[in-house]
């Protein structure tokens, strides 16, 4: 059974509890509930998709190329004295990307998000444009996408966001603390379990770029 927005929400609006709360048919009917399931679903699922690279939502895109270095300083971009980096690809950084997996070149492995990842930063242009850098031509980007399709989330991810989701809107409705909390450690839990999961679905393990992580 294919599960909707609302559906997720009904579970979650039935988690929060309270004799007051009312399920709702969907997200954009006038009732207090929807409105609040509106504002929360998003965010609460943004935080859990960056969180880790849950495999339903890894996606691979082609980059679009901006221009070199030295090109983009010449159109009156960012410009870097240094002469690698006049040098280096700049790619538009795309919309749906919540977290960077790997920079492959267009050659590479598909899928190949447990391998190495090519160099690579996340900058913006003097326009505020926000790119890619790396010395990968060429390069195609693996990701954790905005993926809000219910129907292609792993079941164990569905009941974790559920729970997570309800902490979230048990705070709105005015729950006590303990109850919020226990809500908040219940999700951790589910969570977790469904990473393991994750995990099971493949030998690679998912690892980032080296060069990234040296930059923290």
């Amino acid at each position: 059974m294919a599960f909707s927005q609302a559906d997720i929400c009904n579970l979650a609006l039935s988690r929060a509890g309270g004799h007051s709360i009312s399920q709702i048919t969907s997200l954009g009917e006038a009732s207090t509930e929807a409105r609040q399931c509106a504002v929360k679903f998003p965010h609460v699922l943004r935080s859990a998709l960056r969180a880790y690279p849950w495999r339903f939502a890894v996606k691979e895109i082609a980059l679009a190329l901006l221009g070199t270095g030295a090109e983009l300083a010449l159109g009156g971009g960012k410009i870097k004295d240094n002469i690698r980096y006049q040098s280096l690809f700049y790619y538009q950084y795309p919309e749906e990307c919540l977290q960077i997996l790997a920079v492959s070149p267009v050659n590479g492995k598909k899928g190949n998000y447990g391998a190495e990842s090519a160099e690579y930063t996340v900058e913006r242009l003097g326009d505020g444009t926000k790119v890619i850098v790396t010395p990968c031509v060429q390069a195609v980007l693996t990701c954790s996408s905005y993926a809000d399709d219910p129907s292609i989330w792993d079941s164990l991810f569905l009941d974790a966001f559920a729970w997570q989701l309800a902490g979230e809107l048990a705070l709105s409705f005015g729950a006590d603390y303990s109850k919020v909390q226990a809500l908040q450690n219940t999700a951790q839990a589910a969570f977790e379990r469904a990473k393991n999961q994750d995990c099971r679905e493949s030998a690679v393990p998912c690892r980032f770029s080296s060069y990234l992580e040296a930059r923290k």
